[in-house]
């Protein structure tokens, strides 16, 4: 079976479900067995660069040399010397062509690939020869996209030759460059009109729809009708080309052809045929209203109000579910009530399954955490994970396959793309980036997704889980810190042992779940030995030294489920379960042997003793903590009176 690689930048396009399901189309009629896999990002010029960088990481993720075929779609990407952020599309050109396999770049001339869409200079000659020679205009804007990207470029380049290869004018001042959105439509005519003091052309020619949209409607604020005052063309042939009023005057690109065409290329690469480097696919100018040509006509209508409805049932299902999600996922306290959640979502628009992989560092909370002057601050979750491709920690945490019951439990990924375990012939696995900014955490793997990018909801989905786990791994972080806070200010700063707000805190829980199962506690008190000797005679630095000599030991002897308090200046209070006496002689005898070691190494120059004094609770008894600790402090002093008697 082959494998065939799909790199493309969505971006909230339309023609992109159309030219993927003319790939899956394409597939499914082949002789031999193929799958489709869609690395999928959502880049674009106006987000945060940040963002960007971590949407085009997920081109990272696959080892191109594993498939037999590469398709790039990533026409959208900015040019490599615009912006910092299109190292993605620069590291998959140059990972497709060190891969060996054929390369086809889609709706993109790059060099040493196949070339497979429309001939976007001949298209859009098309358009300003339909208005000079068969409507006789003369005076035109352009109100065109970003200046480095291909499609925009030849565009450009064919309304500029066109001009000049028939005398019309064609200054700088015609032209207004910026981007694909309504906005730039917007910004074009109001800059336009300014340069040209309120005066209108008889045509302004645009890149895409989109911008021809926003000049209808600077035209309408500005006063104006369009086609009254001036004609307006797009290109591209979307929604709202046909759909509003008026309906504009657009060139069709045949999307789905596309799909067709790319995987013919490819068949006949693998059976060894020459093919050439550029395959054009078919254009048809479109007229309409803008132009001062009829409306749709009414099967067009019929046709794509059918596909309208077909596609809103979907979509408001789909934004129902994904509503509850995304009321759902602040309140799931684990990864399995949040993946549970998902599915959903995934089940209204006929995904097959899922995959949820995330690297395994953010579920360790202390490499997340800092801590200074006793006080904690929390980082981001995403902060030390990779800006660039995948760690070797992904873990897959969730996998579930329509009709069954989702899997959970963190599994090693040994191959950072293939964890779909579904490889029947004609699929496609779609993987998404998920990612804190620039900080690369993980990829959303799905089973058959073309309904998904039907309605344009791999965006939203992925968004609305990225934010739910970073809220996530937030919330896990800030658990952990307040834990650790608790514990700093429960602790004593010199020694580390527990103050007397840990021994109020834990002590007499501790008391009481050891004498409720009818099992003992030692309470022992130690004193430390002339340290005011040391203090007087080295200085209070060396008596602290000698008092952290202590608790070193203790700390180093206790054992689990006990609990050492530094009670006051050189008294420190144990509590421990134990059988019987012996249990604590033993103890105090080990404390004892090794202070000196550890006192010469702490640097202090004296020898460092303890006196000692315990007690073993009764659970008949049901004395109160506090008189347990009287009595061993009591049988403390007795020793401390007795050396010093025996001196």
């Amino acid at each position: 079976m082959k494998r065939v690689l799909y790199i493309l930048n969505d971006c909230m396009r339309k023609f992109t479900y159309e030219r993927t399901a003319g790939l899956q189309r394409a597939i499914q009629g082949m002789d031999e067995p193929v799958n489709l896999y869609i690395v999928r990002s959502d880049g674009y010029f106006d987000f945060a660069s940040e963002h960007n960088r971590g949407e085009y990481n997920i081109y990272r993720l696959p080892d191109y040399r594993d498939f037999d075929g590469i398709i790039l779609d990533v026409n959208s990407i900015m040019d490599a010397d615009s912006d910092s952020y299109t190292r993605g599309v620069l590291y998959t050109v140059r990972e497709a062509a060190a891969s060996g396999k054929p390369v086809v770049a889609m709706a993109n001339d790059i060099d040493g690939f196949y070339y497979v869409g429309i001939d976007n200079y001949s298209a859009m000659k098309s358009v300003i020869r339909h208005l000079h020679q068969e409507m006789g205009l003369t005076d035109f804007w352009f109100a065109m996209g970003p200046s480095d990207n291909y499609e925009n470029q030849a565009r450009t380049r064919a309304l500029l030759d066109y001009c000049k290869d028939n005398d019309l004018p064609c200054r700088e001042d015609r032209l207004y460059s910026e981007s694909f959105i309504i906005e730039s439509g917007i910004r074009a005519f109001n800059e336009l009109i300014t340069r040209h003091n309120g005066r209108t052309p008889q045509a302004v020619i645009c890149a895409n729809d989109h911008i021809a949209l926003g000049i209808c409607h600077a035209a309408e604020s500005a006063g104006l009708k369009v086609p009254r005052d001036f004609y307006v063309t797009g290109f591209d042939n979307t929604d709202v080309s046909f759909s509003l009023s008026p309906s504009i005057t657009t060139v069709d690109q045949v999307c789905w052809s596309m799909g067709d065409v790319c995987m013919d290329v490819m068949r006949r690469i693998w059976a060894g045929e020459e093919v050439p480097g550029h395959i054009y696919t078919p254009t048809e100018l479109v007229l309409r209203e803008t132009t001062g040509h009829a409306a749709p006509a009414t099967g067009d209508i019929r046709k794509q109000v059918k596909e309208y409805i077909s596609r809103t049932f979907r979509v408001t299902d789909f934004d129902y579910k994904l509503t509850v999600l995304q009321y759902q996922l602040p309140g799931c306290r684990t990864m399995e009530e949040m993946c549970e959640a998902l599915i959903a979502c995934l089940s209204a628009v006929n995904c097959k399954g899922a995959s949820l992989v995330l690297d395994r560092d953010l579920f360790e909370n202390g490499k997340h955490i800092e801590f200074r002057d006793r006080m904690g601050r929390m980082r981001d979750p995403g902060d030390g994970m990779p800006v660039e491709g995948y760690s070797d920690r992904m873990e897959q945490v969730f996998s579930w396959e329509a009709g069954r019951p989702p899997r959970f439990g963190r599994m090693r990924v040994r191959s950072t793309l293939n964890v779909t375990e579904y490889e029947g012939p004609g699929e496609n696995h779609l993987f998404a980036p998920i990612h804190f900014m620039e900080h690369t955490v993980g990829y959303l793997a799905i089973w058959d997704c073309l309904d998904l990018i039907r309605i344009q909801g791999v965006s939203s989905l992925v968004n609305t889980l990225t934010m739910a786990l970073r809220a996530f791994f937030a919330r896990r972080n800030l658990s952990y810190i307040n834990q650790v806070l608790a514990g700093i200010s429960m602790k004593d700063n010199l020694t580390g042992l527990y103050n007397r707000l840990g021994y109020h805190d834990l002590a007499y829980p501790l008391y009481r779940d050891v004498t409720g199962r009818g099992g003992k506690l030692a309470i022992v008190f130690i004193d430390m030995d002339r340290l005011k000797h040391i203090n007087d005679t080295f200085g209070h630095s060396v008596g602290d030294q000698a008092i952290r000599s202590v608790a070193e030991v203790i700390l180093r002897v206790l054992p689990e489920g006990a609990i050492a308090v530094r009670y006051g200046g050189d008294e420190f209070l144990l509590l421990m379960p134990a059988e019987n006496e012996e249990d604590v002689r033993k103890l105090l005898d080990s404390v004892s042997s090794a202070l000196p070691a550890e006192a010469k190494a702490l640097g202090v120059p004296d020898v460092v003793s303890i006196s000692s004094g315990f007690v073993l609770t009764d659970p008949e008894e049901r004395k109160p903590l506090d008189d347990y600790v009287l009595e061993a402090d009591s049988l403390m002093y007795e020793e401390k009176k007795k050396k010093k008697r025996d001196g």
